[in-house]
Formats: C-alpha cells, sequence, structure tokens
C-alpha cells in the first residue's frame, strides 16, 4: 500500500488481483475507491468479506479464462478469437511474453524444480516445461 501512496494515490478506482486474494484482502479493501471495481483471478480458499466492500459500493469480479469452455457456453468461440489476436500480437512483437524460464525435458525432475520454483514465491514471469529444446 504504502507503494501506491508514495505514487501519490491514496485510493485507486481498479484493482486486478493476480496472486493472492486472502493475504492481499485487507489492503485491496483499504486502497479501492468508492464506486471502484476489483478483479481477481486467483482463487480463495478462506472466505473473503464481500461485505467490507459494500458501503463504498465496490464491484467485485472473478475472472476464469476457461468459463466459456468449462461451461460449453454459446460464447466459447470469442475466447479462439481472443487467443488468435493474442497470439498475432505476440508474433508481431506487440506484446512480450513473460515466459523467464524454460525446462526441458518434461520429467518428474522439472516437475518438481518448476513446483519449487513457483512455490517459493519470488518467481517472476512465468516457467514453460517442454520437451523441444528451445
Amino acid at each position: 500500500m504504502r507503494q501506491v501512496h508514495d505514487l501519490g494515490w491514496q485510493q485507486v478506482d481498479y484493482i486486478l488481483e493476480l496472486q493472492n486474494l486472502a493475504h492481499y484482502w485487507s489492503t485491496i479493501v483499504a486502497l479501492i475507491k468508492p464506486l471502484g471495481t476489483i478483479v481477481s483471478t486467483t482463487g480463495s480458499r478462506q472466505p473473503i468479506n464481500l461485505v467490507a466492500l459494500k458501503a463504498k459500493q465496490v464491484k467485485f469480479a472473478w475472472e476464469w479464462v476457461y468459463a466459456k469452455s468449462f461451461y460449453q457456453l454459446p460464447a466459447m468461440i470469442s475466447q479462439h478469437a481472443a487467443l488468435t489476436q493474442l497470439s498475432g500480437l505476440l508474433d508481431q512483437g506487440i506484446l512480450k511474453s513473460t515466459v523467464t524460464k524454460v525446462l526441458s525435458p518434461i520429467s518428474g525432475k522439472t516437475l518438481r524444480q518448476a513446483h519449487q520454483l513457483v512455490g517459493a514465491h519470488h518467481m517472476v514471469g512465468k516457467v514453460v516445461i517442454t520437451n523441444n529444446q528451445a
């Protein structure tokens, strides 16, 4: 929270949570402005106190990239369109991949190594395990 305040903002209109909702919940509640929007991409193994947002009339949404395909929704094809566009932007160099570590080959050893890297909570970027020699 201090880092946001150091940038000159006491509160913000939008928060995208990508790491650990339960861990950051009190900070999120404190930083979100009235009528703001919070989107979370992670689950929580413990209940989240949404009542804390009521007085601010904040919108809260879960985002899961596989919801359309998991539930076989009619708009499922839009996921294909979005991924095709994303692929093109990556190919053109407009977007940069967040892959920072590639492990090979796929094996118990590399799976354990990747799990250890991510589980340590110090990994920046994404880990990929492949049989392709990059």
